[in-house]
């Protein structure tokens, strides 16, 4: 379990159907993307999409669009591309929060989260991984690691006012390292790739954008649980309060109240 230490209470993370231990010693349990809800918790419904890694790369990759499988022989053949995947990757988050700040940024997005950062470091749920060329990192992607599922948490590429030219590489260099990262990721035991959710609104351009990159690798749409459970009267009271700030607001899910909110470029 991820356990965060909040300014008002202490939060633990239990992901996908992973179960906290008999005393967490949090305050809150956030139970996230469980494939049912918990009866008696506050829960919300989220989309995402999930790619299964147990197949072969070869049945994998022919459920990508013909343009995403071209894109990704194109960056592996000739751009010169190499790629890191960090396991133990506490010694490199300033260098991926430094870049992923930027991104978010250019993009007008929620920075990084440090402390949860450390926390999932700390836990051994982290990933990261980069793809540079040149000895210039183009895209950094982290994930939430649990049990046999890894779930995209932040993905960021910094092309922003750059050429056309430029700009095409990075988004080749960011479908290859997907699909390097599901590779890894097979080769560690994960059976789900997890895209980090979808949009279930997709008026607005960009959030169509997205959910439209991430369709291209052909995941499954799946339709999971957040929810939130009181462990302690401290977190019971400070649900309360942080219901009473929130009446009237429009809150995207359950973590924007611990400011961890992301978009995947």
């Amino acid at each position: 379990m991820i356990v965060i230490r909040g300014r008002g209470a202490t939060y633990g993370e239990a992901w996908y159907d992973e179960e906290p231990p008999g005393k967490p010693g949090v305050d809150i349990i956030l139970y996230l993307q469980r494939h049912a809800p918990i009866a008696t918790s506050r829960h919300t419904p989220v989309l995402s999409l999930a790619t299964d890694l147990s197949l072969e790369d070869g049945e994998i990759m022919d459920k990508f669009s013909k343009d995403c499988r071209y894109e990704i022989r194109r960056a592996e053949t000739r751009d010169g591309l190499e790629t890191e995947f960090l396991r133990e990757p506490e010694g490199r988050l300033d260098e991926f929060r430094e870049f992923y700040d930027t991104f978010a940024g250019q993009k007008s997005v929620v920075p990084s989260d440090h402390r949860w950062l450390v926390a999932a470091c700390e836990s051994d749920q982290l990933a990261l991984s980069s793809a540079s060329r040149n000895g210039e990192v183009l895209v950094w992607h982290a994930y939430v690691i649990s049990a046999n599922t890894a779930r995209l948490q932040y993905s960021g590429s910094c092309f922003r006012n750059r050429p056309s030219d430029y700009r095409a590489l990075v988004g080749r260099a960011n479908r290859w390292l997907h699909w390097r990262d599901m590779q890894r990721l097979k080769e560690l035991g994960m059976l789900h790739y997890d895209w980090g959710g979808l949009f279930a609104d997709e008026s607005a351009l960009e959030r169509a954008g997205i959910n439209r990159f991430k369709r291209e690798f052909g995941g499954r749409q799946e339709c999971r649980y957040d929810c939130t459970v009181a462990a302690t009267i401290r977190g019971r009271i400070w649900l309360a309060l942080r219901d009473a700030w929130q009446r009237g607001k429009s809150v995207g899910n359950l973590r924007e109240f611990v400011s961890r909110q992301q978009l995947p470029s």
